[in-house]
């Protein structure tokens, strides 16, 4: 979809604010499906204005799937978008970064603060069941880029039914940029505190007969000091999107990228509590969070290498208005080569064993599908929104036949020791070291009983495999299931076409989690887990720019996790439930909002042990909060000012709840300038994120899952970072 920025009304004071042409939402091309701008009731001006200069975070529709592209505001799930203009606005670079600005998203760090995984209501995401690019599965513990991205799209709570198995973490869904239908030249050139620059070249536009060849390219270097001394961080984007209109009906979209990120001497992580497993580990409280900026808390030369490669094609054909066809496949490889440091606390005073290096997964490619087929038919009278799909991936793991994990010696937090070069052990050479399959065929209908009701059912039947493999070669695990029913079933009440409130019950199969390359039963799966949600909300449109939405909702799914006997299994079970709220739009035309507040109960249940069973899980916040606004008034000639708040309560820093982290706020801030030189659009921007320079920790997680046996694990989040870009529009 061809990205909006065309100035539907426009004061005549803020004409000054006209710059080069920007592309618009008029469909320009039959058949684009680019919809057109709503007529205003004030007296209409027509201008192009700056990229992004006017901060509309409202986003109307999203991808659902075999669904289609739906209107949120009809849709009977919790889908909350970070679109473009904040993305740009914001400066921000990091995937991880972006998500945070959502208050139902939490992102738990793994082996650095660029491999993690994203959780929504207080689940944690897998490897790739939960995260897609253009609604087909990725590799999501990896690196991935923001600046080819147009929009992040999160579908709170269980969806399996829709896009197949996956945990109730719900998902998260990337839009690439799509080509420009007038022509676009944007570069931008940023700098971040303290020493790294960034360079940008985003082009866009169409070419050939009736504009038949659309293109989207995105080109990005960055390198220099990051905010510890000694460290250095590279990042290098190459991206290009191509739409090829056979017809007015049918396009055939090709993208592909090549995404290198690279960070050493940036904190490692902090293991504590691993008493359970180690007679010399006898830390037990995670310890206050130290300064970031302090060195020896990583090491120079530590850190993450990754290399992510990324080929998607996709084939799109309208049979007129009802119906719509949708095939595509994408292939993704994924270099981790994971560096980074640990210290593992070996007591309640800041004593720690300094390791370098990880035994995390460092090679993973994805294979992935989908078709799908929708439209819509009247039986018996009534209208029928129906759906014919198939969602699904191949999965392969590659690990190293020998641990390079290095011991480097003794530190303390308070006063870290820096360690000099260590060598690189022989890894010995990569193996299969677990591969996963599964396919779904998904059908879905949307009976209409009349203007204010309406019954959606949406059922997928799965397909799964998973194996796994030691070192020698040898199969360690093995487990097959066909036809995995997973249903969703929403009951909706449209009363105006301002308000819709709905009830849903999922039911959904999931591929369960894998053990740890140290438990006893190494890199096995167990077998596939179910899990359930009910969730009763209800969303309101009080403007034409701006939605609301208010859910309740109660989730359950298996627990797994590594005890003393060091046997990765299911342990019990966790039970989410909680409210959230979020607004997405113009409050007035001067001030956009973006964010919300969520409330989560996360709790360990039947787990079988006293000590345990009840209590919190570990790193989920029971209130996050994160709100963004943008005010940028006319009568200030372009300029505009941005401010975002970040709150979360404690959480839970171990499954014994004896320590939590402890709750905190942090503030970003920024402003914008916006105007023409030599009738071309210039915008200047300079922000400060956390300005307070708040020390805490980003990442809190059971180390079980994220790969440090027995023990949790804290990643700290970055200092007061300074931000500046100057961009030019061709």
């Amino acid at each position: 979809m061809t990205r909006p920025y065309r100035l539907a009304s426009i004061s005549l004071a803020a004409l000054s604010l006209a710059a080069a042409p920007r592309p618009s939402r008029a469909q320009a091309y039959p058949g684009s499906g680019v919809p057109a701008p709503p007529a205003s009731e004030d007296i209409t001006v027509h201008g192009d204005a700056p990229y992004a200069s006017l901060a509309q975070f409202y986003t109307p529709n999203a991808d659902l799937g075999p669904l289609g592209s739906g209107a949120i505001l009809t849709t009977p799930m919790s889908v909350t978008v970070l679109p473009q203009d904040l993305l740009v606005n914001k400066q921000l670079r990091t995937l991880n970064d972006a998500l945070r600005d959502l208050p139902s998203v939490e992102v738990r760090d793994q082996q650095g603060l660029e491999v993690s995984r994203p959780q929504s209501l207080g689940f944690q995401g897998t490897i790739t069941q939960n995260t897609r690019l253009d609604g087909l599965n990725i590799i999501g513990t990896t690196a991935i880029p923001l600046e080819n991205l147009d929009s992040v799209q999160v579908l709170n709570g269980l969806a399996g039914a829709l896009f197949g198995p996956e945990t109730p973490a719900g998902v998260f869904d990337y839009r690439l940029k799509r080509p420009t239908d007038t022509p676009l030249a944007r570069v931008v050139g940023s700098y971040a505190s303290d020493g790294l620059f960034t360079s940008e070249a985003d082009l866009g536009g169409r070419a050939g007969d009736h504009g038949w060849l659309g293109y989207r390219i995105d080109l990005v270097h960055g390198e220099g000091k990051s905010w510890v001394g000694g460290s250095y961080a590279n990042r290098t984007l190459g991206s290009a999107d191509l739409d090829i209109h056979l017809d007015a009906d049918t396009v055939i979209q090709v993208d592909g990228s090549h995404y290198e990120d690279s960070g050493y001497g940036l904190p490692g992580s902090i293991v504590y509590d691993g008493a359970s497993t180690s007679s010399t580990n006898r830390s037990t409280l995670l310890p206050r969070a130290p300064d970031p900026t302090t060195r020896g808390l990583g090491q120079s030369g530590a850190g993450t290498d990754l290399i992510t490669d990324t080929g998607l094609v996709k084939i799109i054909h309208d049979f007129g208005p009802d119906w719509r066809l949708e095939l595509g496949g994408l292939y993704q490889d994924a270099q981790r080569n994971l560096f980074g440091i640990t210290n593992t606390l070996t007591d309640d005073r800041g004593n720690a064993t300094v390791t370098r290096n990880f035994t995390a997964v460092p090679h993973f490619t994805d294979g992935s599908n989908m078709a799908s087929l929708n439209g819509h038919v009247r039986i018996l009278g009534l209208r029928n929104d129906v759906s014919l799909g198939t969602s699904g991936v191949i999965n392969d793991q590659y690990s190293y036949r020998n641990s390079i994990a290095v011991t480097l010696g003794k530190s303390n937090l308070r006063s870290p020791a820096r360690f000099g070069y260590a060598k690189l052990p022989d890894p010995g050479g990569q193996y299969l070291s677990g591969d996963l399959f599964q396919q779904s065929i998904i059908e879905g209908d949307t009976l209409h009983l009349d203007r204010h009701w309406a019954i959606q059912s949406v059922f997928s039947e799965s397909f799964l495999r998973s194996e796994s493999f030691n070192n020698r070669d040898l199969r360690t695990s093995r487990f097959a299931t066909d036809g995995a029913l997973s249903p969703t079933v929403s009951l909706i009440w449209t009363p105006t076409g301002t308000v819709t409130g709905y009830f849903t019950y999922a039911s959904s199969v999931e591929q369960s989690d894998q053990a740890p390359a140290t438990a006893r039963n190494a890199n096995s799966f167990l077998s596939p887990y179910h899990d359930e949600m009910y969730q009763l909300g209800v969303k309101y449109a009080p403007m034409a720019n701006l939605l609301l939405t208010l859910d309740a909702f109660r989730m359950d799914r298996p627990y797994a996790t590594t005890p003393a006997d060091n046997l990765f299994r299911v342990i019990g079970q966790q039970r989410d439930q909680g409210v959230e709220f979020f607004a997405q739009g113009a409050l007035l035309p001067s001030l956009s909002v973006l964010g919300g507040v969520t409330y989560i109960d996360a709790r360990l249940l039947d787990s079988g042990n006293p000590a345990t069973d009840g209590g919190q899980i570990v790193g989920v916040p029971q209130i996050k909060s994160d709100v963004t606004l943008d005010w940028h008034p006319a009568f200030l000639h372009g300029v505009a000012f941005t401010a975002t708040a970040h709150y979360e309560s404690e959480r839970a820093a171990t499954d014994t709840n004896n320590s939590f982290a402890p709750q905190y706020a942090t503030l970003d801030l920024g402003m914008r300038y916006a105007t023409q030189v030599f009738r071309h659009g210039l915008i200047a921007r300079l922000g400060a994120i956390n300005l307070t320079d708040k020390h805490y920790y980003s990442s809190i997680a059971d180390g079980n899952i994220v790969g440090s046996p027995g023990a949790d694990t804290a990643y700290l989040a970055a200092p007061r970072t300074v931000l500046a870009s100057l961009e030019f529009d061709l």
